[in-house]
């Protein structure tokens, strides 16, 4: 990946034509610490809540682009009255992203938080996460910040 290539990762234009940066980027595995059992779609749920509480610490507004859950038939939840198994994509990211232009004309830029799942550690960030993060209503999502 050269330099322009990252570059192209940091900044995009969103469908309403607002250009965001990417300034901050953590991301994880989704069952790293799942110690016992297999995760279903109520744990992935948990997990997921849990990760957007997280997130809104100190008020931060965060989106999350909802993850596809894959069935497992390798993992359990195949005899009768058992959860079946439910996969999240193994890498959960939280990435927040500014723009220089404010919402409301009161703040210096507007920020937001944006959560979602992939298959690999991100950068690159999936093609269809990024149309995903393009579509986003930016003027609805995100908050206005001060220098």
């Amino acid at each position: 990946m050269g330099e322009n290539d990252v570059e192209k990762e940091l900044e995009m234009e969103l469908d309403d034509g607002r250009i965001v940066r990417l300034k901050e980027i953590d991301q994880w595995l989704v069952y790293d610490g799942l110690l016992d059992g297999y995760p279903t779609e109520r744990i992935n749920g948990c997990l997921v809540d849990h990760i957007m509480a997280s997130s809104a610490v100190g008020g931060r507004r965060t989106v999350l682009i909802t993850p596809e859950q894959i069935r497992s038939v390798d993992l359990g939840g195949t005899a009768a009255g058992e959860e079946p198994a439910m996969l999240l994509p193994r890498t959960a990211i939280r990435a927040r992203f500014d723009s220089l232009e404010p919402l409301a004309g009161g703040g210096d830029f507007s920020e937001l938080s944006v959560i979602w799942f992939q298959h690999s550690w991100a950068l690159p960030i999936d093609g269809g996460v990024v149309e995903k993060i393009r579509a986003l209503d930016w003027a609805g999502s995100a908050r206005d910040m001060i220098w």
